[in-house]
Parts: structure tokens; sequence; C-alpha cells
């Protein structure tokens, strides 16, 4: 699990991270336009927001996480006034935790938060249809098909995609370790009988363009 700390104390950061690290892969920024451009570019699972920032309040940048990634957000913050912690709910905080804060409680929590991300990454609700990652199938109200472990893979990714507007690129398929390729995998191949699956399944809003010379894309009708 990923976890990002915007916090502009280096040394508090750099204690939060030696902890951590052995459990979670730890990312630090110290400001809100730090933070901004971390999710911009890249994605994380939790992030651990301090209030008092050099460039503005923390729960400023709330909405714009919610915007663009399914983080997780903890406020971590001295400044534990009840309209403060209202403020930062309303939002969109998902909790609140008072500085000075016992490591431990910190680790556990996180832990605790592991568990609930592992459960439902194997899960995604995607349009009309559900994937299921750890029976290998993709679901409507009516129909169930199970599929190759590359096939869901592959969907999930273009998700991810999806809710960035971007398109899954060939090179990015190519270069996924976690599909073995033997001497016929082919992307084509592969994206024809994943498209052929969701037919199959008679689904009203979701299906996969394919983008002349770059990629793939999900498209999802709402």
């Amino acid at each position: 699990m990923k976890i990002l700390i915007v916090e502009d104390d280096k040394k508090l950061a750099l204690t939060y991270k030696n902890i951590l690290s052995n459990t979670f892969d730890i990312y630090t920024v110290t400001s809100i336009k730090e933070c901004r451009n971390f999710i911009k570019t890249g994605s994380t699972d939790v992030i651990l927001l301090d209030i008092m920032l050099p460039d503005g309040n923390g729960y400023d940048v709330i909405p714009y996480i919610q915007k663009n990634s399914d983080a997780i957000v903890i406020i971590i913050s001295a400044l534990g006034e009840e309209e403060t912690r209202r403020i930062a709910y309303e939002k969109g905080a998902d909790d609140y935790m008072i500085k000075p804060i016992t490591l431990f409680e910190l680790e556990y929590k996180l832990k605790a938060l592991r568990k609930r991300y592992n459960k439902d990454k194997l899960i995604i609700e995607i349009g009309d249809i559900t994937l299921n990652l750890e029976n290998l199938t993709i679901s409507t109200i009516n129909n169930e098909i199970t599929i190759q472990h590359s096939q869901g893979i592959v969907l999930r990714m273009l998700y991810e995609k999806y809710k960035k507007g971007e398109l899954l690129t060939k090179s990015e398929v190519a270069n996924l370790e976690e599909i073995e390729k033997t001497d016929n995998f082919r992307i084509h191949t592969l994206f024809s009988r994943l498209r052929k699956n969701i037919e199959k399944l008679e689904s009203d809003n979701v299906f996969i363009e394919n983008v002349y010379g770059k990629g793939y894309r999900l498209v999802v009708m709402k």
C-alpha cells in the first residue's frame, strides 16, 4: 500500500517514514503544490495530511485529492479545535488525528486500512459490471463469466486509466510484469477476447474502444 505524507516538518516526516517504511511504500512532500503534483503524476492509497502548510491550509487540497484519486485522507495536525475538525470532515477527510500521536497507533490504523484496501481492491465496480479479481469473474445482474488472469489485470488498468481520462497504451500492456507472456502473446488477441466476454455479459454501458496507433480506452456510458 502506497502512502503519501504531506508534512512541512521534515524531521517529523522522516520519523514517520523510518517507522512506516518497513511495512508500507512511503513518499513525502512538504507543500500543497507538491501534493497536487504527486497526485497528478502518480497514484497513492492513503494521504497523511498536515493542516498548517507553507502554501495554505491542508484541508483545502482535499477536494482536489477526491477529484483526482481514490486515496483515503487522514489529517494529522496539532490543531484540535472542534471547528477545525468539523471543517476537515466537511472538506472530505476520512479521519483526524491530533498531534502528538503515538507511532504505534498510526501504524496499526494503517494496517487496518490495508486489510480493507486489499479486500476492496479485488472487487471493482465498473459501470454495470463487477470485476472480481479473486475469483477471476466479470458479472452483471443476470450474467457471470470466468475470465483469464491477464484479462482481469488489463480491465483493472483500463478502469484506472478511465478515471484519469487517459487511454491505456500498448507499451504499458507489453511491459506489465503481472501478465505472463508466452511466444504466442498478442495484445490484440488479449483485448479481442476481453471485448467478447464483455459483450457476452450484455452490458448496457461498458465498452472498450480501440484508439488507432495509440492503445485502448474504456468507455462507461452514464
